[in-house]
């Protein structure tokens, strides 16, 4: 089993309340969700409406699998890069149990 975790840091442009953030990061989840099979959440900086960090991950029975999936996951996420920049990117591939 090869589990693959990505720790995404969005930073927001002209975003002035939690509710603004809300709105603009929901979506992006909703659609990533729904186009692919990852797990996907604001994992950390709640209550910053500047920043907001997304953790996603994909487990399967190949790393190169999860590479693809995530790298897709990620073109995904720019190509939706309204309102908001990528600033940092961390990914980690887990292998064994």
């Amino acid at each position: 089993m090869h589990v693959t975790v990505v720790k995404l840091t969005l930073m927001l442009d002209d975003i002035h309340s939690l509710k603004a953030k809300r709105n603009t990061i929901r979506p992006i989840i909703e659609k990533v969700k729904s186009r692919h099979n990852v797990s996907i959440s604001e994992i950390s900086r709640n209550d910053d409406y500047k920043i907001s960090v997304l953790g996603v991950s994909c487990v399967s029975n190949s790393t190169q699998n999860n590479i693809k999936l995530i790298n897709g996951v990620l073109d995904f996420i720019d190509f939706l890069s309204d309102g908001f920049v990528v600033t940092d990117t961390q990914i980690e591939t887990m292998t064994g149990f």
